[in-house]
């Protein structure tokens, strides 16, 4: 797969930083190549998702929520493929791999129906029990930064909300997953989103990203990554709209009366799957006295540990 211009407001623009995305896996592969926008371009992108704004804010929601459902049709049509490329690209187990292209359908078809219920029943429902007048507007443009982890997941939780509300997005993927995030943009123009309204930037964050998350007309930033970016976003524009999940120690606790094989097989399958890269993967294990003192359990957690081969 090779992409040498980037797409900006829908025409091809030549870019000087080209870059070979390498099969972890294999790396004598080269699993595609990709070209990286540089600042002038990404404000360039900026101004189209600012332009194309009015027209997609101004469609109805049965509108987009259509769009949205064709979009997750075609992810799942096209499933076995994008779990390929996350295995190439990211070094995924095909079997996990095919898992997130599927739950990442789903999230389309969720968000699709999600948004009609929420316009219907709910906002009805709750304007006579508060006795306010209750409006619905979406923000303007959304910058969203994804990691490599999740790349085709994460990205559609951020990108399908937020055109779902009305708003249009930039989407900066991670420089380690630009092909699966190209291969998600596609669905979505194909489906009928717009190249202005949802915009493919893959960019560097160091160099670039800055240019995003400061620009004024980015009105809103969805970031799953760092803690020191998220500070880094608000520290440079404290007054920008930012909702970010970032990183932390995430605990498995085993008490006493717990069923201690059970145990073993859930730390071990959450402490080492998705090659532990997970986001709520177990990173510490807080164990009872009892448990902590038990070495039958002790043993059995280092040999199933040690079990595991490359590709488990």
């Amino acid at each position: 797969m090779t992409i040498h211009k980037n797409l900006i407001n829908g025409a091809w623009i030549e870019s000087a930083d080209v870059i070979e995305n390498i099969n972890p896996s294999n790396t004598d592969e080269i699993v595609g190549i990709y070209s990286k926008a540089d600042a002038e371009q990404t404000k360039e992108a900026i101004a189209a998702a600012r332009a194309a704004f009015p027209a997609w804010s101004q469609s109805t929601i049965q509108e987009r929520a259509n769009i949205l459902d064709a979009a997750g049709q075609a992810i799942l049509g096209r499933k076995e493929e994008i779990a390929r490329l996350l295995a190439s690209e990211e070094g995924k187990t095909l079997n996990e791999a095919l898992g997130e292209a599927i739950r990442a359908g789903q999230i389309f078809k969720y968000f699709a129906a999600e948004s009609l219920r929420i316009n219907g029943e709910i906002l009805e429902s709750v304007r006579p029990a508060i006795n306010v007048s209750i409006t619905r507007e979406p923000v303007g443009v959304v910058g969203i930064i994804t990691p490599w982890n999740f790349p085709i997941a994460i990205p559609c939780g951020g990108i399908v909300a937020a055109l779902a509300a009305g708003n249009t997005v930039i989407f900066k993927p991670s420089s380690d997953a630009v092909l699966v995030a190209w291969v998600l943009c596609r669905c979505f123009w194909r489906a009928g989103v717009s190249r202005q309204t949802l915009q493919f930037v893959p960019c560097s964050g160091a160099q670039v990203g800055s240019q995003l998350t400061g620009h004024p007309d980015v009105d809103f930033v969805i970031l799953t990554g760092g803690t020191d970016t998220g500070m880094a976003i608000l520290k440079q524009r404290p007054e920008v709209l930012l909702a970010a999940e970032t990183g932390g120690k995430n605990a498995t606790i085993v008490t006493a009366m717990s069923d201690r094989g059970q145990a073993v097989k859930n730390i071990v399958y959450s402490a080492f799957g998705h090659c532990g890269q997970k986001c709520s993967a177990t990173s510490l294990l807080i164990l009872e006295k009892e448990v902590y003192e038990d070495a039958t359990f002790i043993r059995q957690l280092v040999d199933a540990a040690g079990s595991l081969g490359g590709g488990s």
